[in-house]
């Protein structure tokens, strides 16, 4: 088995008011995890307020293609929602983006999800800087092992803009279903705080998580040791917390979700989706 390592890799280059800054990491070993490290003039750590503050939508592509689509705020708080029941909240100056599953039972499991990069030319990073208050570079790390894996199995955060203009029941169906080696394993609907009464998902026509209260999300989180966040009804398909625990999208035509809306319309927002690309298909 090898060991992980840390490894210094380029700072992100580019840090301006408004800029898209860049960074490119080497495709070299298996990359369980990449870490933004935010820091002063004076070098001293971001307060997790102050990266939310001055660190915007965040784009990693392998090989040009997407693999995550996320603001720094969503990033941080998807941290804490894995993490918070070992009281892993935000740390100053980190934005994780965690490749691997941590809370899969072994860690075999775990690394299935690694980044293998062998074949593969290009892995960057696009950070939008929204400000400079306190800012002045981003350095990134990376958690690698020299192992000599293609890429398989990975997880990709996109996120999926929505617009709702009343109360009442919203039927989204433009989720993409993507294809046979692609999986959901959960959504992520930021919301305000009473807005939301109860969450649909239908499968296939079957409901697969019906009528869902706020509460009830909670408890289900709860007792596989997640974290609800504050502001997000998150709809998790792998609160069985091992490889099974995903939707698979192989043979799926209709794939909806319903939300009702009380108290306030929700205007303009996002859903945020974790899935896994590259399944093995039984051809």
């Amino acid at each position: 088995k090898m060991y992980k390592q840390i490894i210094k890799q380029p700072n992100i280059r580019g840090i301006a008011a408004g800029a898209v800054a860049t960074g490119e990491i080497p495709t070299v070993g298996t990359h369980y995890a990449t870490y933004l490290r935010c820091l002063s003039a004076a070098g001293v750590a971001l307060t997790p307020a102050q990266i939310k503050a001055d660190v915007g939508d965040i784009i990693v592509r392998i090989n040009g293609q997407q693999v995550i689509e996320a603001s720094a705020t969503f990033l941080l708080d998807l941290q804490k929602y894995y993490g918070d029941q070992i009281n892993a909240g935000n740390v100053d100056g980190i934005i994780p983006i965690v490749w691997s599953r941590p809370h899969l039972a072994t860690d075999q499991e775990r690394s299935i999800f690694a980044l293998g990069l062998t074949g593969i030319s290009s892995f960057t990073i696009d950070v939008k800087v929204t400000g400079v208050v306190v800012l002045s570079s981003i350095e990134v790390l990376s958690e690698v092992t020299p192992e000599v894996r293609t890429l398989g199995q990975h997880i990709r955060i996109s996120r999926f803009p929505q617009s709702f203009a009343t109360t009442g029941l919203q039927e989204i169906t433009t989720l993409p279903k993507e294809g046979p080696d692609v999986g959901y394993l959960g959504l992520h609907i930021p919301y305000s705080a009473g807005s939301i009464s109860k969450v649909t998902v239908k499968l296939g026509g079957l409901n697969i998580f019906e009528d869902v209260d706020p509460n009830l999300a909670k408890v289900l989180l709860q007792k596989q040791l997640r974290n609800p966040q504050t502001g997000y009804f998150h709809v998790d398909f792998a609160r069985s917390n091992d490889l099974g625990g995903f939707i698979p999208m192989a043979g799926v035509q209709d794939f909806r979700q319903q939300i009702t809306w009380i108290t306030a319309a929700p205007g303009n927002f996002n859903i945020y989706t974790e899935r896994i690309f590259g399944l093995n298909v039984k051809k």
